[in-house]
């Protein structure tokens, strides 16, 4: 089985598809596709992570200066990456991602008094 997660960068306005399939050594091959130079970059230098890139954060090479090249530190990519691993490894489960359909990120604004909600 693969484990997809897909990303909508609004920002930028860029979109990006992550896949994520359990090798038999238990590795894991990393497929991205995107419209973004940057993040195809990334995925060139991103083919396998190990499970230990996925428990331990700091050290990851999902992580790495090397491999992320030119990505923005709010660039959501590397975190689908972690997204689609976790559910490809069993750490989430699949009942969990189809119930809550996706993560998000909002910008978050101090209301002025003038405004109506």
């Amino acid at each position: 089985m693969a484990s997809t997660v897909e990303v909508d960068m609004r920002m930028c306005g860029r979109k990006a598809k992550v896949t994520v399939s359990a090798r038999d050594d238990g590795d894991l091959d990393v497929e991205m596709e995107s419209d973004c130079e940057v993040v195809m970059g990334y995925a060139s230098r991103l083919r396998t992570v190990s499970p230990e890139d996925v428990y331990g954060f700091q050290d990851s090479k999902i992580n790495r200066d090397d491999i992320r090249g030119q990505l923005t530190p709010t660039c959501l990519v590397p975190n689908a990456i972690y997204s689609a691993a976790f559910l490809e490894l069993g750490m989430a489960t699949e009942s969990l991602a189809r119930k809550c359909g996706k993560n998000s990120v909002e910008y978050v604004f101090p209301r002025n008094e003038d405004e109506n909600i």
